[in-house]
């Protein structure tokens, strides 16, 4: 026994040493390697992190709500959560930049509703492309994830099988076929790629309805070359959602199932008396309790550019009555645009602008006009010439005006509320008018300091 113990012992030594001396090898090598990087010069190349912390601020904001980009159940109301970012294109020194910081805002956000009609848009386009190819959509765009190199192949793959059924198929997306016989080859397929482009944008903007925005983050300032800001946006799409907005449309509403207004009032009460400012909240955002009644927030801002000891009474006035006008208009434009996703969509009319919109913007290239970007600007401005303001029980629950901390600029805004109670009673009806079925419910300077905040949402799910 004991001769055995001996003889493992000496194995166990003769293990050990080679991986010591291994160790003590690298070790070597990890110095001498850093000796030389420290006598290397720099790359001339800006890291990402050197410049942008919007991955990094992004990934926390995440992780701590156990949100993930995509759709998963842990999302709001289980959706699929997109995020758009966007620079702010002002210095903070500027008296502009809060004003370019609202523009950076909204075009982050259109950028994830363009980014979410695209991807449906794909979906959509592949089995279009299915039907008229029968199944035999070339195996190199059949993973795309690109509108345009799917519009191309279709395009490309019906004009090779013949003039007759690329006519036919322009014909049954609406295309005007009388002009068709004054258009060569190339003219044929271009029209067939515009009127595809429309087809499966106006069919998947038919699914946009529940989009709400469930906080942002904002980079300001810093010391890198890009230092003026950037805000990223998070936006979730869920069905879900959609009943609200269809409740807000046709004021079809259960009044039994919504939050009451002093509740909300209440949420709002301290943010408003502390002066905060709510320059994290944007967009319209779903909201629910735990008794499962819930409504809808809207918050506008407006950007006053207020410039000490160079303005007098009367253009100081004018440009604050002319900032809550602003402001107002932007909430209750965010609830008219939330109702009008769940109904105009898939209107005739819609379609029809949609296709001039197309037209259009091609002047500038396809390629732009299919960029997440391009695709939320043209669906943004289809959805606001089909909107109207006629919606029943919108309130102001709050209204606030602060200094933003970090670069001293003067904000001001208003938040609206709608929910089936506010409705309800615009329209004189009671608890006991429920006319929604239980069924239907839904669940700058160089020197500026750097920083960073982000908001999350009102309700949880």
């Amino acid at each position: 026994m004991f001769k055995r113990n001996v003889i493992n012992a000496s194995v166990v030594f003769a293990v050990i040493f080679p991986v010591l001396g291994f160790a003590q090898e690298l070790s070597e090598q990890a110095d001498k390697a850093e000796e030389e990087a420290s006598a290397t010069p720099p790359s001339a190349f800006y890291s990402i992190d050197e410049v942008s912390q919007s991955d990094e601020k992004i990934k926390e904001f995440l992780n701590s709500r156990g949100w993930v980009q995509g759709e998963s159940s842990s999302n709001p109301a289980e959706g699929t959560l997109v995020i758009g970012s966007a620079d702010i294109a002002m210095d903070p020194a500027s008296i502009d930049f809060s004003q370019a910081r609202l523009v950076a805002t909204e075009e982050a956000f259109l950028q994830a509703m363009g980014e979410l009609v695209s991807q449906d848009s794909v979906r959509v386009g592949k089995n279009m492309a299915d039907q008229f190819l029968q199944d035999s959509l070339p195996e190199e765009v059949r993973d795309t994830t690109s509108m345009a190199a799917l519009g191309k192949a279709v395009a490309g793959r019906l004009a090779e099988a013949s003039v007759t059924k690329l006519d036919n198929v322009i014909q049954e997306l609406g295309g005007d076929a009388s002009q068709l016989p004054e258009l060569n080859i190339a003219e044929r397929k271009q029209l067939l790629f515009d009127e595809f482009v429309t087809e499966t944008t106006w069919r998947a903007m038919g699914q946009l309805s529940g989009i709400g925005v469930f906080g942002t983050i904002e980079e300001v300032g810093g010391d890198g070359p890009a230092n003026n800001g950037r805000v990223s946006v998070v936006v979730v799409k869920s069905d879900r959602f959609s009943e609200f907005g269809r409740q807000l449309r046709t004021g079809d509403v259960a009044p039994g199932q919504a939050i009451p207004v002093e509740d909300v009032q209440e949420r709002l009460k301290s943010q408003i008396d502390e002066g905060t400012p709510m320059l994290g909240y944007f967009g319209v955002q779903p909201i629910v309790d735990d008794e499962g009644r819930y409504g809808l927030m809207s918050f506008g801002i407006g950007a006053p550019a207020l410039v000490r000891d160079s303005m007098d009474e009367f253009e100081i006035s004018a440009e604050l009555e002319a900032s809550r006008t602003s402001a107002q208009m932007m909430a209750d434009g965010w609830l008219t645009q939330f109702a009008s996703m769940t109904v105009q969509g898939q209107r005739e009319s819609s379609k029809r602008k949609l296709r001039e919109q197309v037209r259009e913007t091609r002047g500038d290239g396809s390629a732009r006009l299919l960029t997440e970007q391009g695709v939320g600007r043209m669906v943004n401005s289809v959805l606001r010439s089909e909107s109207d303001n006629r919606l029943q029980g919108v309130q102001t629950v709050g209204q606030w005006n602060a200094t933003d901390p970090s670069t001293g600029h003067p904000y001001l805004g208003y938040v609206k509320y709608w929910s089936p109670s506010t409705s309800a009673k615009a329209q004189g009806k009671t608890a006991d008018d429920s006319t929604g079925s239980d069924n239907e419910q839904a669940e700058g300077d160089a020197d500026t300091p750097a920083s960073s905040r982000s908001t999350g949402s009102f309700g949880e799910w």
